[in-house]
């Protein structure tokens, strides 16, 4: 291709996805982060930034399209490096700064932000706690230091010097309120527009500097959505929009569209017409939520919807002046992905196109909607060959009373139809969050040393309606635990995994439901591992970061309650007699979300009780391991207590 031999190689190591060979995935190349974390186009179409990786930091480089070379880069060093970005106008970028300050591996958003010219001139912190500047005697407005996270809501097309950002301020007991500020791109110097109504949420606009929504939870941990009034913020009380989050703006109706989260049912899109306080139902999917909008390239207006229920979909209810076919057409041109653009020119006439799968993590095209033409840019794994990765297969089963249950089972190459294959379950966190078909470096990383994954959509998980989230409340060592059980029970009556080489691995929620499952259904397993795990209920209301809000203790008496006696009966910690199989414990001594408290702990009892467990407690990670070395360590460290107990003898010494 044309466009791709003038690529600077060494900046971008442009590879084909296509190419194909037969060896196997070494761990070496799973465990590495990904090259290219985003890719986006100017508003003109003249240039293109790239998130990337560069010696172990994200950086920033921004290259003219006509001719193709690097204009300006955009590195921090030290502890801080870049993270998403947006185009703020025509030549200036303006990335949010990302931190290890607090002495962990993993980088973290501090909500700062910096703005940078395409040229890579005037760089400069323009919101958060590093953008202060000294002001004396002098009447000039300076930037100011701020301890909050900003989160831009509008670029202001029409306006060449400022955004609106919505901000967040630091507090440990998170009840403090934001406010929508008017930020000047070049100067940093904010002007307050409005307070914001509640904590935890944002602002919302028509897409032209118009505010229309704000949204937030109260004390009790419940959602609500305000309206913008002439004074402030009024809450919205039409009895379906109480718990909708807004998502786009169409001017020539003068309606907005939200997704409703609708009672003991899956997400609503809706439109409402504010004026005339009417509600119209647009699209609801029968079985799963809505993942995201789809929108058109120039106006922004919604056309459509992503939706997960088993493999990833879309549905268009506008045609969306040719737009609807169009993507319609790319979808078939890469049949067996998902698609999404990153970013559109402002007229709406050249895109770039993010392609992923279960065995592609991400490559970026440059797409000419008027041309219909179609360029390679950059992969973000151009080291992992999709030939020689594992496919990702989507199946459901129905449980025992009844509820549909989604799963994804990712097979060791060329073992589909072999059967009773050595099985990893491998229960997701949250949770309050779901599993995807798509690229997974776990599944990878263990069906690569010859093991079935298996992944478990349990009630609770996000994703699919109300109804079934809710049947997950309370019951975190209950129905929970049956759903895991049963999809278990489903694989090996399936045919697929053999029942005597079954091991449970997990982080977070899926920590506790390693150690959990086994006390509930022993027969089951023959070893476990429980990563970043919580192993202790009564624990989560002294230690970690939910505790310290209001919300967050709302949200542990509705999922958890507050009966000790339950929360014990539902603790791996008390239940350690119970435990008779070989286990593994890793955790980050950094951990804010789970703490290393209950790993501790539970290998203090296990100890006690003379059943010692293999362990590995990592200095400086926190909620799931970030430095490469750590994660190769871990990795091996898994695999090989795997190898011992279920093992095929895979695992890289």
């Amino acid at each position: 291709m044309r466009f791709l031999s003038a690529m600077t190689i060494a900046l971008l190591a442009l590879v084909s996805p296509l190419a194909a060979t037969a060896a196997a995935v070494p761990l070496e190349d799973l465990i590495r982060h990904p090259e290219i974390h985003q890719v986006k186009i100017s508003p003109t179409g003249s240039h293109m930034a790239v998130a990337r990786s560069y010696e172990g930091e994200r950086v920033l480089v921004i290259m003219s399209l006509s001719p193709l070379k690097i204009t300006g880069s955009l590195r921090f060093r030290g502890k801080e490096e870049v993270g998403e970005f947006y185009w703020a106008n025509d030549e200036r970028v303006v990335a949010e700064v990302m931190s290890r300050r607090a002495a962990l591996e993993a980088p973290v958003n501090y909500g700062s932000l910096f703005a940078i010219n395409a040229d890579g001139s005037r760089g400069k912190n323009i919101f958060g706690y590093a953008a202060g500047e000294q002001q004396l005697g002098t009447r000039i407005k300076k930037a100011e230091a701020t301890y909050a996270h900003a989160t831009i809501i509008d670029p202001l097309v029409d306006d060449k010097n400022e955004i609106l950002i919505s901000t967040s301020p630091w507090a440990r007991d998170f009840e403090s309120h934001g406010d929508v500020h008017r930020l000047n791109i070049y100067t940093g110097v904010r002007k307050e527009v409005v307070g914001l109504p509640q904590v935890g949420g944002r602002a919302f606009t028509d897409g032209k500097g118009n505010l229309l929504f704000a949204n937030g939870t109260n004390r009790e941990n419940k959602y609500e959505l305000y309206g913008k009034a002439d004074n402030g913020w009024t809450q919205v009380t039409h009895p379906l929009l109480r718990s909708a989050y807004p998502v786009g703006y169409d001017h020539a109706n003068s309606t907005s569209y939200l997704v409703v989260d609708t009672p003991d049912d899956t997400e609503t899109l809706v439109t409402w017409d504010g004026k005339k306080n009417i509600v119209k139902k647009v699209l609801q999917h029968e079985i799963a939520d809505i993942t995201d909008i789809i929108r058109h390239p120039r106006t922004q207006k919604p056309l459509g919807v992503y939706l997960n229920p088993d493999y990833p979909t879309v549905q268009f209810f506008d045609e969306g002046e040719g737009f609807a076919p169009f993507y319609r057409g790319l979808k078939k041109a890469f049949e067996g992905y998902h698609i999404s653009f990153t970013s559109f020119t402002r007229d709406g006439k050249k895109g770039v196109l993010q392609v992923s799968g279960d065995r592609l993590p991400s490559d970026y095209f440059l797409v000419d909607l008027a041309s219909k033409k179609v360029d390679f840019l950059l992969s973000s794994a151009d080291w992992l060959d999709p030939q020689k990765l594992n496919p990702m297969r989507a199946e459901s089963f129905e449980a025992s009373d009844g509820l549909r249950i989604s799963t994804y089972l990712t097979f060791p190459a060329g073992t589909e139809e072999s059967g009773k294959l050595p099985m990893v379950v491998m229960p997701h966190g949250g949770p309050h969050a779901r599993d995807f078909w798509g690229y997974t470096r776990d599944a990878q990383i263990l069906s690569q040393n010859g093991y079935l994954v298996l992944q478990v959509n349990f009630r609770g998980s996000t994703g699919f309606g109300n109804q079934f989230l809710d049947a997950g409340k309370n019951e975190w060592g209950g129905a929970i635990q049956r759903d895991i059980a049963e999809a278990v029970q489903w694989a090996v009556a399936q045919g697929h995994a053999d029942a005597d080489r079954v091991c449970i691995y997990g982080a977070s929620f899926g920590g506790y439901s390693a150690l959990m499952n086994p006390i509930r259904y022993p027969e089951l397993y023959q070893c476990a591992a429980g990563y970043v795990g919580v192993y202790d209920l009564e624990l989560l209301y002294k230690k970690g970061d939910i505790r310290r809000r209001d919300r967050g203790v709302a949200f542990l008496g509705e999922t958890i309650g507050q009966d000790p006696e339950v929360m014990r009966a539902n603790s791996p910690l008390y239940h350690t007699d119970k435990l008779n199989l070989p286990l593994f414990i890793i955790h980050g001594e950094e951990d804010e979300r789970a703490p290393v408290a209950h790993a501790e702990a539970m290998l203090e009892e296990l100890e006690k009780n003379g059943k010692p467990a293999k362990s590995l407690i990592v200095a400086h990670e926190g909620h799931g391991f970030y430095n490469e070395d750590n994660r190769r360590l871990m990795y091996t460290q898994l695999l090989s207590f795997l190898d011992a107990n279920i093992g095929v003898g895979a695992a890289e010494q």
